[in-house]
């Protein structure tokens, strides 16, 4: 361990205790008698490997990890106090706003409200004190309250259901960070009520109101989209009144963090505010002590909400440490900044705008001046672009797998659009708020700067529009397994430290050692990979199956009675952490469907088989840009290479010589032989009714993977399962499974590895 940076290293120990912790409670609270006698053993062996140097440093290391390990202790004991209860009841509730609406114009247009919960009342009178928040909708927005207004509704709570799928942003961390223990939906529309104003939030308020007053500033000089992007570029936030093909546009090219207020805002800022100073021939320390205060006031402005906080801290340590040329200082400091973030809310760990502005952060001080030191040498290139090459290869460098994992995607022209499309960006920010200072003193030299910041916003946009246009702007790849990321992080790690390594002989042997270990196992992984795999992803009401075998890649979605948007985001999403971005045959089942599934379609399809209605009906937006056969079928037998396919209209079998996979709907297949070996996706009937016992005997499958229902019969259903000794999971309960065939069907649980 390098001592040049206890802090970085304490910040580290801290998460790796939080993690254990939150990985294993359980497990860690039943032996917590035994981790002192487990300390002492580590301690022992740390005398006996380097004497008191050992334990110099390995005491420190334990007291950290018990120091994580207890924060998350209380983190956790605190949520399980959140009135978790009140889920399911009704009545009406009042709550303070913490924080302005999410307003929602397109479609289903609603103000969802993050609250405070102060009471609930029953329908007999009765009334409770609460503990936590609560999102709150209202479906008919005409007014729309502030920030510390008390209001009040009628209605039912719901609990905030998690979808159990990997390969996204972790929505449960962040909920119990934010407290969130439902959703709250008024009984009759237009029913939120305001009830006064609580004086709760007071500093929050003030900041909406300065952004309220900025935009109506603003609004007569600039084009009413370029508008709401500059107040997006300037504040966050206004996402839904951006058109979506400029927001795809920017994800694909990498540079969609530049829409929220991130570390990039605040190192602008302070670079500007640092440049101008020295412009000025102002002293070092005011300089950069006013660029600190500015930038603070900036967070205020933009809601002093955690991603808010973050930034500004990130931004100050990483931009700062690279114009001070304190990289090592700056280092110690951002393992402060995390340390102390991780103290006062452990759950930040989860949160992936944490993630990538630690990782983000942390790249731009350790890999900034090595890349620069390795691109100095090419006389072509002019400096700025070394600069802008390395600045934004450096920031990519640590949150690779980050990126990966939440988003299945690398944006490949990441450096193209840094060096080109952001600065005009960053020159749009600079220059609105210069434009918001002006103002309140002198309005037309602010219409001024904003006709000069359109024109630069127009450029910037259209750029980047033609950028993410080109071939494979955005590079589908599909997530990185842990083994394949550990081996990352361990190569750039060898690479980086290459020449400590190779320093000593037993540094270089142990280093390949540990380096083709993970290598052989990565390889390894991939080429025992079984040839047939089926994943069955937690699609709430809906049911869902990815089959991938022979070279052949078949979906298959049945739609629930409730229509769910959230089941086709983690529809998409789930696809692409798979590395599914094409497939043969979608096979939709209809049958179940009573109002339109908000189904669309993420990946190329050659053909979709559909059962059980219309699906220009039932199913109308899966059909925009789709360019395959669509096939309506019924009772049938199909072929596609080795794999044959039999439906009865409802419940389909999927067959490849002995071994199958069946997945049943609302009428089962009857007067058929099953494969041998066969993997059973069931599901409940209709009415609540649940399966029969005489279908659970003549399919005999190997093992039963149970979903789109959680009701009474699917809890009676897997309790005959269990009776009958078949191996089964419920994915409503357990999350995505996976299922792959070794000879036989074997549960693996969540494909990980």
């Amino acid at each position: 361990m390098n001592t040049k940076y206890p802090l970085l290293w304490s910040a580290l120990c801290l998460a790796l205790g939080i993690m254990l912790y939150d990985a294993f409670p359980s497990f860690i609270m039943g032996f917590l008698p035994a981790l002192p006698l487990a300390g002492g053993c580590f301690l022992l062996f740390a005398l006996l490997w380097k004497g008191k140097r050992g334990i110099a440093v390995l005491l420190p290391i334990l007291f950290i990890l018990f120091c994580g390990m207890g924060r998350m202790f209380l983190a956790d004991l605190y949520w399980q106090q959140q009135s978790s209860w009140a889920a399911g009841s009704e009545g009406r509730w009042q709550g303070i706003v913490k924080e302005a609406p999410a307003v929602n114009g397109k479609g289903e247009a609603y103000a969802r409200y993050y609250t405070e919960l102060e009471t609930v009342t029953y329908g007999d009178g009765e009334t409770k004190s609460l503990s936590g928040t609560a999102f709150l909708y209202d479906t008919e927005p005409k007014t729309f309250y502030r920030t510390g207004d008390r209001i009040s509704v009628t209605g039912k709570m719901t609990a905030v259901r998690i979808y159990k799928n990997p390969g996204k942003i972790d929505l449960e961390g962040r909920y119990r960070s934010r407290r969130l223990i439902g959703r709250i939906y008024p009984k009759q529309k237009a029913a939120v009520h305001l009830e006064g104003r609580s004086g709760k939030y007071e500093a929050a308020r003030k900041a909406d109101e300065i952004k309220e007053k900025i935009a109506a500033w603003f609004a007569p000089y600039m084009d009413s989209i370029r508008l709401h992007i500059l107040m997006t570029l300037l504040f966050g936030g206004n996402y839904g009144d951006i058109p979506e093909s400029i927001m795809n546009s920017f994800s694909a090219t990498g540079i969609i963090h530049i829409l929220s207020v991130s570390g990039s805002h605040v190192a602008l800022l302070f670079g500007f505010l640092y440049f101008l100073g020295k412009w000025l021939h102002l002293p070092r320390k005011l300089v950069i002590g006013g660029a600190v205060v500015l930038v603070l006031f900036y967070s205020f402005l933009s809601g002093l909400v955690p991603p808010v906080i973050r930034a500004a801290v990130m931004g100050i340590l990483s931009v700062g440490g690279v114009f001070l040329e304190r990289e090592k200082t700056s280092l110690n400091l951002l393992g402060a900044a995390v340390a102390g973030m991780l103290l006062w809310d452990p759950f930040y760990l989860y949160d992936v705008s944490f993630q990538l502005s630690v990782g983000a952060s942390a790249g731009i001080l350790i890999f900034y001046r090595p890349l620069m030191g390795e691109l100095l040498p090419l006389p072509l290139l002019p400096k700025w672009v070394k600069e802008g090459v390395a600045l934004s290869t450096a920031a990519q460098v640590l949150t690779i797998p980050v990126m990966l994992y939440d988003f299945h995607t690398f944006p490949l022209y990441f450096i193209p659009a840094n060096l080109f499309v952001t600065p005009f960006l960053e020159w749009v920010i600079i220059a609105g708020l210069l434009a918001a200072a002006a103002a309140p003193v002198f309005l037309p030299l602010a219409g001024g700067i904003l006709h000069v910041s359109d024109y630069l916003l127009w450029a910037g946009i259209h750029l980047n529009l033609r950028l993410s246009a080109w071939p494979r702007a955005a590079l589908q790849t599909g997530s990185m397994t842990l083994v394949q990321g550990i081996f990352y992080y361990a190569t750039v790690a060898f690479l980086y430290f290459k020449k400590e390594i190779t320093a000593f002989r037993w540094r270089t042997v142990s280093a390949l050692g540990v380096w083709s270990g993970l290598l052989g196992l990565t390889l390894f992984l991939y080429v025992t990979k079984p040839e047939t795999l089926v994943c069955f992803p937690d699609l709430g009401p809906d049911q869902g199956a990815i089959l991938v075998t022979g070279g052949h890649k078949i979906l298959y979605y049945k739609g629930g009675s409730i229509p769910s948007h959230t089941s086709d985001w983690e529809w998409k999403s789930i696809l692409g952490y798979e590395g599914v971005f094409d497939a043969d045959v979608l096979i939709l089942n209809l049958e179940d469907v009573k109002e339109p599934v908000p189904l669309t379609l993420p990946v190329k399809v050659r053909e979709i088989w559909v059962t059980g209605g219309r699906v220009e009906k039932k199913a109308p937006w899966l059909m925009e840009g789709f360019e395959g056969t669509l096939r309506p079928l019924s009772a049938c037998r199909l072929r596609l290479g080795n794999l044959s396919f039999l439906t009865n209209g409802s419940s389909w079998l999927l067959s490849e010589g002995d071994r199958g996979v069946y997945l049943s709907g609302e009428r089962g297949l009857s007067d058929i032989s099953f494969p041998r070996h066969t993997l059973w996706a069931a599901s409940g009937r209709k009415r609540g009714e649940g399966i029969p016992e005489e279908e659970i005997d003549r399919v005999q499958a190997e093992v039963i993977v149970y979903g789109g229902s959680h009701l009474a019969s699917s809890f009676e259903d897997m309790d005959l399962f269990e009776f009958k000794n078949y191996p089964a999971a419920n994915v409503y309960q357990e999350g995505m499974q996976t299922a792959s065939f070794r000879g036989r069907w074997e549960l693996e649980g969540t494909s990980w590895l």
